[in-house]
């Protein structure tokens, strides 16, 4: 490209360019809705509008979906645990350990805070809703797991964990119902 032409081109692109809004703040000076004040933005004029029935405040967790006793996508309560522990050992073990203990290779490299024992009595002591809320929308370093698994199997996590946090417990701190589905899987 000639001298000429060099010139030419950059006059052309500055010309163009010239037109252009170079404004840093574009985006913070737009037009929006202020509370309490009156807008063109919104038919009636006013930024103060009633939300729909039943939205949920942004800021606001949403609630968690109830965790189902028995999933209807399993056919039995050992089709639960087996998928349970296939979805825990690929989702959780990695930081929580394969027994739940919070002993695992990505637990002693997390220098601030380790992933926490989910057999201990604190753990043992959330209820399954407080459970199935934390793993489909995470707590502090860990990531919500609603989009990547279904609520069927993040139900069956639960149970599975129910049995890891179970696996010490003998047959005579069992109530009577527990103690007799017990004997029926140790048969």
């Amino acid at each position: 490209m000639t001298r000429v032409a060099l010139v030419g081109a950059i006059a052309t692109m500055t010309s163009q360019l010239g037109a252009c809004d170079w404004s840093l703040h574009r985006m913070q000076d737009q037009p929006r809705c202020v509370s309490h004040a009156a807008t063109e933005l919104l038919p009636g004029g006013a930024c103060d509008l009633v939300p729909p029935e039943g939205t949920v405040e942004a800021s606001e967790p949403a609630a968690s979906e109830p965790p189902a006793t028995v999933p209807a996508a399993y056919a039995s309560p050992l089709a639960t645990l087996e998928r349970g522990q296939d979805r825990f050992t690929r989702f959780c073990a990695p930081c929580h350990g394969d027994a739940g203990d919070g002993d695992s290779a990505v637990a002693t490299a997390m220098a601030l805070r380790r992933p926490p024992s989910l057999v201990d009595a604190t753990v043992t002591g959330f209820t399954d809703d407080r459970i199935a809320t934390v793993v489909a929308h995470g707590y502090g370093a860990m990531p919500g797991y609603a989009g990547s698994l279904a609520l069927s199997d993040r139900d069956a996590i639960l149970a599975y964990l129910r049995v890891l946090q179970h696996r010490d417990v003998a047959v005579g701190e069992l109530t009577a119902a527990q103690r007799r589905e017990a004997m029926r899987w140790l048969r």
